[in-house]
């Protein structure tokens, strides 16, 4: 990173000392050949799924998606004629 002064207040000597300071800090860290070798297995492992393999089960999931629904229309049904057969009837003029 060595823009020069081009920045107002000399900004890019200061980035420039910290980087050098932070240089003489900063020593870098071999990784462990064990992380290396499962980095690069993963790597070359073949492609993901693509989406059409994925969606081979469709049929099951739009059979799963339609029983829910279902039940919910059951349940919201069932729900509304309990409340009408349980509502005590008023009498007329009451």
């Amino acid at each position: 990173m060595h823009a020069g002064n081009s920045t107002p207040g000399g900004t890019s000597t200061k980035i420039a000392s910290l980087e050098n300071r932070l240089s003489g800090i900063l020593q870098p860290v071999p990784p462990r050949k064990e992380f290396v070798r499962a980095l690069s297995s993963r790597i070359q492992r073949e492609a993901p799924e693509t989406f059409i393999e994925r969606m081979k089960g469709w049929p099951a999931l739009a059979m799963l998606a339609a029983g829910l629904v279902s039940l919910v229309l059951l349940l919201a049904v069932s729900v509304r004629a309990w409340i009408l057969l349980t509502r005590r009837k008023r009498p007329l003029g009451g």
